[in-house]
């Protein structure tokens, strides 16, 4: 007998178990990792997404019209706030909207205020009662019958 028949009759080729038991290994990890982020909980930014794109091009004209007003409306941060600057007209003509503080990682943080302008047309937002991290300030209002909206995010410490 050859060399080579009695090698082939002792060994054995273990290739099939292995690529076995990589798949099997696989499997056990994907299915682990679909089972824990499937108990995870997701945090959508508004339960109504679906109706409020369907009205973003309002939104967009909205946008166009507060880029016009130029520098007259606009936002300031500053250390411990930040301040909202609405048109000159807004200080002496009543405006409504409303200015909303939003935490994209914590929906239940959100806070929404009314505009409250000051002679200045000027709006404060002090930063004591937020939890630091990334927030978005949206304002919209209504001026003379127009829609006007502009955001920025910023950071509290």
């Amino acid at each position: 007998m050859s060399m080579k028949a009695v090698m082939s009759k002792t060994t054995k080729n273990r290739w099939p178990l292995g690529i076995v038991l990589v798949i099997a290994v696989f499997l056990v990890v994907m299915l682990s990792v679909t089972g824990y982020l499937m108990t995870q909980d997701v945090n959508l930014v508004t339960d109504t997404y679906y109706e409020k794109e369907l009205g973003y091009q309002t939104r967009i004209k909205a946008m166009e019209r507060t880029r016009a007003l130029g520098r007259d409306a606009g936002f300031v941060t500053t250390p411990g706030a930040i301040i909202v600057q609405y048109p000159r007209a807004m200080a002496s003509m009543a405006g409504e909207g409303h200015v909303l503080l939003y935490r994209p990682s914590d929906r239940s943080a959100d806070r929404s205020l009314p505009i409250v302008a000051d002679s200045a047309a000027q709006q404060a937002m002090p930063f004591t009662h937020l939890s630091s991290g990334l927030w978005r300030i949206q304002v919209q209002w209504t001026m003379r019958g127009e829609e006007y909206y502009m955001e920025q995010p910023f950071m509290v410490p």
